[in-house]
This record gives C-alpha cells, structure tokens and sequence, in this order.
C-alpha cells in the first residue's frame, strides 16, 4: 500500500507499508462506526511501539466517549507520544487533541479548519470537525463549511459517500430538507455501509414525516453486530418515529430490544432519557425504565464535560423532582465551565434552565428564540428541551410564551408535523 494512496499520508509517522495497512484499518473502523475500533488500535500500539500514529488516534477515541474517566486515559496515552520523528502537520494533531482534552472545543474547531484548509481531503479531521461542531452548536458556518470542503472533492475521491452524509446532516440541520435528502440518498447509493448517511436519511424522514426506513432493503441489510453505539441512535429515531404517531407500546417495544445498559456510554443514557420522558410527559408510565438509568445518572451526574449531557441529566433528575440535586447542580457547573469554552453557554442556557426546575418559572424569555441550539444536539433532540421547560412551568403567560414558540420551533424544523 503506497503512502500517498493514504488521505492521512501527509502526517502518518511511517513508511512502512504493513503498519500502514494496519492503521488504515484502525482509521477507517473509526470513521466507520465501528466497534472494534480501539481494540484493534491497541493492538497495533503494543505491536509497534515506536509507531506514534496509533496513540494518537486512540487519544481521540477515548476522548469520543466524553466521559471524565476516559479522559485520565487520554492524558496518559498522549504523555506516551514520542515527538521525536513526527512532522508539523502531526503537531497540528497534538495540538486539536490537547484542546479537546482541555474541553476547548471552540478553539480545537478552529485548529481542525486550519488542518482542513490544507488537507481538505482528511476525512478523519473532517470527521472530527463535524462531530465536535454538533456539541457547540449548529448554525449557518457549519454548512457553509462543509459546502466549501465539498466543492474541493470529486466523486472518485475516497471516502466521498462519507463526506456527502455528513453535508446531508448539515442541510438537514439548516431546514434544506430537499437537498439533504439528495445528498444522503445519493450517498447510500455510492455505499450502504455509512451509518450516518442512514441517520441523515432518518432525518429527512423525520422531518418529511415519512415514516420508517426499516423497509428499505440494503438497511435491512446491515450487520448491526459490527457497529457501535451509533447503532443505537439511529433506533432511537425509529422509536421515536412510532412515539409520534402514538403507537406507544410499539415504540417501547422496540426501545427495549435496542436499549443496552451493559456498558455506559453518554448518548444510550441521553437517547433514552429523552425518549422516556416524552412518554412520560403522555402520560405513560415508564418508572420502572427510568429507575433502570440511575447508575448512568449517577456515573455522569458530576462531571460536566458538555451541557448536552447536562441537559439530559437536569430533566431527568427533574422526573423525581429532586431539588437536591439542582442546589448541587449550580454550584458545580459554575465551578466547571465557568473555566472552560462552555462558560458563555452556560450562562445565558443551563443556568435560567436549572433556575426554572427549581422555582418552575421561566426566568429568561430570550433564551428560547435561540431554540437552545448552543446547548448541542440536532432539532430533535433539543426538542425535549421544549418539552421539559413547558411540563415543569407553571406560569401561564411563561407556558403560554412558551408553547407558541415551540410550534414555531417544529414549524422551522418541520419535525413531526
């Protein structure tokens, strides 16, 4: 395998040809959603020790897993990268990965569209740009930005389906609906085997309201063992597609076959906070499912990487209306982001939203013409945001405000109407 065959060529700290393969392999399991991903990249690290690659990119797996104590992990794996024999352009990588390991993640944003402005065929930081920028809010730039790196690729490129699943999710998430579905339709023609492609097609069809995708034939298809916690979202979405035209017990049905609680991972408690909860605010009795969420509650409850996770964790703690909890919650956010990039997002969002779980007012108005984007996460999961502020208000000009400005909200977004 040539070197320059490889999209990560220009900074890979190897010329031989059997490590590379090797890391190809490692690289593309990433981008690929793949389970095995870390595992086959420690293998390689203790069968190569002096190839610097592979730590790198296992520091960015654990740091995908946003979770406080993988974090310690991340900071010994990057401790062990030799700096010796690595370019500037592997520099640029420390760098993005010491800024997420700082939770800087708006400077680290700015670092990967530097390393894309020269490499605009990266797909692995394309990739990182894409996933981290999801967390700080979507808005104009994020497509703008993924329209520019478009334009600069051609449809023989490498890994080009990828690049149109992830444009798709950023037309998506500025209301093209029309051109969303294009792309991720076109994607999956190219290959089946981007899940997020198929998660943008979801998307579409949520906002289509279009019902399931699980009638397509090459979904059908997917060996869903290889995959994952993705895989997990995307039946999310599927649950959440029957939630919406009330078959309840459907949707619980097919809640409870995808839903693992084997092992902790930020979005499974996140999916199925948010998804349990809009069944609750229905009236449906889901206790016994939400009680089965404490250890994860519990496990991320003080650590505070992203107010996306933060959210979720207010408003479930808010189902057993535990005050307690809110007196913590403040004092230690404020002792968290108030040090970090998040420090502006956390005033003008999590903090009025904290205050209205506690005295079930809505202290700020404004907040909510934002539609809570800067707290992260697509339309349909800041949707419960919404939700959540309307069930615990009890305010009638606060509940009536807001009301009218989440019809507005699913009016923009066209989810589910």
């Amino acid at each position: 395998m040539s070197l320059s065959n490889n999209y990560f060529h220009y900074w890979v700290d190897s010329k031989k040809d059997e490590e590379i393969k090797k890391f190809q392999e490692c690289i593309d399991s990433y981008i690929y959603f793949k389970k095995d991903s870390l595992l086959i990249t420690n293998q390689l690290i203790r069968e190569n020790r002096n190839f610097q690659a592979p730590k790198l990119l296992k520091t960015f797996l654990l740091l995908f897993s946003r979770d406080i104590n993988k974090l310690t992990l991340a900071k010994d794996t990057i401790k062990s990268i030799s700096v010796d024999n690595i370019n500037n352009h592997f520099h640029k990588y420390l760098e993005v990965a010491k800024l997420w390991i700082n939770n800087d993640l708006k400077n680290l944003l700015n670092k990967l569209e530097l390393i894309i402005k020269e490499n605009p065929k990266d797909i692995f930081a394309i990739r990182l740009f894409h996933f981290n920028n999801i967390f700080v809010g979507i808005d104009g730039k994020f497509l703008d930005k993924h329209e520019e790196i478009l334009s600069k690729w051609s449809e023989n490129d490498q890994h080009y389906n990828l690049l149109l699943g992830m444009t798709s999710y950023a037309y998506e998430e500025n209301n093209l609906i029309d051109k969303a579905k294009f792309l991720a339709v076109n994607s999956l023609k190219q290959s089946s085997n981007d899940l997020w492609s198929w998660h943008a097609l979801l998307h579409v069809h949520d906002n289509e309201n279009n019902g399931s995708i699980n009638k397509n034939d090459n979904f059908n298809k997917i060996n869903w063992s290889i995959y994952g916690p993705i895989k997990r979202h995307i039946w999310w979405h599927q649950s959440l597609i029957l939630f919406y035209n009330q078959e309840y017990e459907k949707s619980l049905k097919l809640f409870d076959k995808y839903f693992s609680s084997s092992q902790i991972f930020y979005l499974d408690f996140c999916n199925a906070c948010s998804f349990l909860l809009r069944l609750h605010y229905k009236g449906v009795d889901v206790k016994e499912r939400m009680d089965k969420l404490k250890d994860y509650a519990e496990y991320f409850k003080n650590q505070h990487i992203l107010p996306f996770i933060d959210y979720h964790l207010i408003f479930y703690y808010s189902y057993y209306d535990d005050q307690g909890y809110f007196e913590q919650l403040e004092k230690k956010m404020e002792d968290n982001y108030l040090e970090n990039s998040f420090k502006e997002n956390y005033i003008k969002f999590l903090k009025p939203i904290i205050k209205n779980m506690k005295t079930h007012k809505l202290l700020n108005e404004n907040i909510i013409k934002s539609q809570f984007k800067y707290l992260g996460g697509s339309f349909a999961q800041r949707e419960l945001i919404f939700l959540s502020l309307i069930q615990n208000t009890k305010y009638e000009k606060n509940k009536s405000n807001l009301i009218s400005e989440y019809n507005n909200y699913k009016s923009v977004s066209k989810l589910y109407v």
